[in-house]
């Protein structure tokens, strides 16, 4: 496996809290708390993820043939939470799922999603049912989302390039 050495520096910054760094002992509670671990299995597993970050393989995780394996984080953050050397194990997660992105390597309904809150400026619009039961209830109508500003930034993140492809 090769060593991408920018990758590494990025996860080891987001490894480093105050004035310290933590190491990943690999005692497998983040494992232990993860829901989705718990349902899927070996298929996904947040100790396996630091691990090869810490050590700058990006090809392994990002070229992964199972996205899932990546993917299946729901962004919960019970495995921060236990941790006790401190990692920030979903801020790892992530950046490995915006370099996917960069490759263009995201699940459709990802990429389908991010459309819809740059179109909308919401992931879910308000649908005519939902207005109505809100009607009923003597609610007013639910607000729109701030499409242009969702537009403005998704241009100016870039974004519009991934999405694209």
């Amino acid at each position: 496996m090769n060593v991408d050495l920018a990758f590494k520096r990025k996860i080891l910054d987001i490894m480093v809290g105050g004035h310290k760094i933590s190491y990943c002992a690999q005692c497998g509670q983040c494992n232990d708390v993860c829901p989705v671990s718990h349902r899927t299995g070996s298929r996904y597993n947040p100790k396996d993820i630091v691990l090869f970050a810490a050590m700058g393989f990006r090809d392994a995780l990002v070229n992964h043939p199972d996205m899932f394996k990546i993917w299946g984080c729901t962004g919960c953050e019970s495995c921060d939470e236990q941790c006790p050397a401190s990692i920030p194990i979903t801020d790892i997660i992530l950046e490995v799922k915006n370099e996917m992105c960069k490759e263009g390597k995201c699940p459709p309904f990802f990429i389908e999603s991010t459309k819809t809150i740059m179109q909308e400026g919401m992931a879910i619009p308000a649908q005519a049912a939902i207005n109505k039961r809100r009607e009923q209830m003597g609610l007013k109508p639910a607000p729109e989302g701030p499409k242009e500003d969702m537009k403005k930034l998704t241009m100016a993140l870039g974004l519009d390039k991934y999405l694209m492809k």
